[in-house]
């Protein structure tokens, strides 16, 4: 009895140590299952092979600049501003060039008579800033409206004299430089401009009587211009300006008789007619360049 007893719990203990062990093993999901036989777990880690090359891990400055595609490789347009450089050269020199600029204008603060001017600039530049030119013009006078209502309001006739000719030396400079963008689409350069002349300007007296004979002056004219300038092509510009003329008028004799002679006018008007005067003109011009090309002297 006593080997059939100490079989039994042996049986007995082999059997709870298997059960043990079983309740323990994870049982395998049903979707891992095929046909009621469990299928290995898929490896989610790494594939390590003999074939691995684990180069492409590194994430060093270098090897990210590197594995970067390039435009040109990519076949990708290239941008617009890739030719932007930090300090772009000016779009215009000017230094050791010759300037034609005809040019139009009207006087501005006359509201007796109003003069039209036609005539041009011969500008040689020294440096891109500093320049050495003449200047001459030709004058077209017309009467304004209110010099007719001056008669007719006052019973007198306005003492006028008219612009002729004028022709100076003038010294130009450059002040400031720069440029603004237009439409948002293109650039335009653009300067200004200063300038002082001295020359001569001739004048004549409009007779108050009609008929009479009139007289010419020619005075010493210094004058002050301020301006701005357009650059369009390399040999072409747009300008537009403001001088101002000033000089010492002689004017018809207020005593003159209808009918006195030249000579006793001119005298009798020298003597006691004569008036400082400002000349204020708005010019507008077309400047052309020679040579129509120029080369920068200094690498970029």
């Amino acid at each position: 009895m006593k080997r059939l007893a100490l079989g039994l719990f042996v049986v007995l203990a082999n059997l709870s140590v298997e059960q043990v062990s079983l309740a323990q093993e994870p049982e395998a999901p049903a979707s891992d299952t095929v046909g009621g036989t469990p299928t290995p777990p898929a490896d989610t880690g790494p594939a390590v092979g003999p074939d691995l090359d684990l180069t492409d891990l590194s994430t060093t400055p270098e090897t990210v600049e590197a594995k970067k595609p390039t435009a040109e490789a990519a076949g990708a347009p290239r941008k617009a501003w890739d030719d932007i450089v930090v300090v772009p050269r000016k779009a215009f020199l000017k230094k050791a060039r010759l300037e034609l600029a005809p040019f139009t204008g009207i006087t501005l603060n006359d509201p007796l008579i109003r003069h039209y001017s036609f005539g041009g600039d011969l500008n040689y530049y020294i440096t891109d800033v500093l320049s050495i030119g003449l200047e001459g013009q030709y004058f077209i006078k017309e009467l304004s409206e209110r010099e007719s209502l001056v008669g007719l309001q006052y019973y007198r006739v306005p003492t006028l004299n008219k612009l002729k000719y004028h022709g100076a030396l003038v010294f130009g400079y450059v002040p400031g430089y720069g440029k603004f963008g237009l439409f948002n689409k293109y650039i335009v350069h653009w300067d200004l401009t200063a300038s002082l002349g001295v020359g001569m300007i001739w004048t004549e007296i409009i007779p108050r009587n009609f008929g009479d004979q009139s007289f010419t002056n020619k005075n010493i004219a210094p004058h002050l211009g301020i301006g701005a300038r357009l650059f369009v092509l390399d040999w072409l510009t747009l300008s537009l300006t403001f001088r101002d003329y000033i000089y010492v008028d002689t004017f018809e004799f207020q005593g003159r008789k209808r009918g006195e002679a030249l000579a006793d006018v001119i005298t009798e008007s020298k003597n006691s007619q004569t008036q400082l005067v400002q000349n204020i003109m708005m010019f507008f011009s077309v400047g052309f360049y020679l040579p129509p090309s120029f080369t920068y002297r200094t690498p970029r």
